[in-house]
């Protein structure tokens, strides 16, 4: 998808852009930003209330996204905050977060977080990095024409080892390599090449997440 479709198919499944935002926002930025969209329609879907907002309690009217890996409690940005009825448990989808690993402590970027909000609040509270154990969630987001490299695929793996295999998704929407889908078939993190707004592939991301969301609304 070209930048002009990314920026309409975001707009109209989430709202309007900021112009700053809108003018200065490369593809990368704006793919990952196309992921959160099904990130937040993957949180209906499991029953969630969500809405776009800044602050945390009052709707975003125009949306301001990260452009750079950033800490979560840094800046006036949109973040999704979701609610559901038939739970007290909340999450928050963000875009370019640094999260910091359970065994290593390293922090590690997440271009698409889905994190529970007890752990983003103790994020903004304490000025820490969110805990991978607050992760029900992550999208490694690779705006590639071709297939990621084996190198990329490493370096994902990698990543998931650190904040949870299961978590972890790598995205892009160019068709995958033979080597890289062997890389990553035996592994519990998952590949999803040719994921843009309105395919197939996008819905089968979107199931997943579906389930990983579920599952951490059962855990008592």
């Amino acid at each position: 998808m070209s930048r002009d479709d990314l920026v309409q198919a975001i707009e109209q499944a989430i709202g309007v852009l900021q112009p700053v935002y809108r003018n200065d926002a490369d593809e990368s930025d704006l793919y990952e930003a196309s992921l959160l969209v099904v990130c937040l329609d993957a949180a209906r879907g499991a029953g969630g209330r969500a809405f776009l907002t800044q602050d945390g309690r009052s709707p975003a009217t125009e949306l301001r996204f990260r452009r750079s890996p950033g800490n979560l409690w840094s800046g006036d940005f949109t973040h999704v905050l979701v609610r559901f009825s038939s739970t007290q448990k909340k999450l928050e989808i963000h875009l370019g977060v640094f999260v910091a690993a359970g065994t290593s402590k390293v922090a590690h970027e997440c271009d698409v977080v889905i994190l529970d909000q007890q752990e983003a609040e103790r994020s903004r509270r304490a000025m820490v990095h969110p805990r991978s154990r607050g992760v029900i969630a992550a999208i490694e987001a690779k705006h590639y024409g071709t297939s990621p490299s084996l190198g990329i695929g490493r370096g994902f793996l990698g990543l998931a080892q650190e904040l949870g295999g299961k978590k972890c998704s790598l995205v892009f929407p160019s068709q995958s390599s033979a080597t890289l889908g062997a890389l990553i078939a035996r592994k519990d993190s998952e590949a999803y090449p040719l994921v843009v707004p309105g395919t197939t592939a996008s819905g089968r991301l979107r199931s997943r997440l579906d389930q990983a969301i579920r599952n951490w609304k059962d855990q008592l």
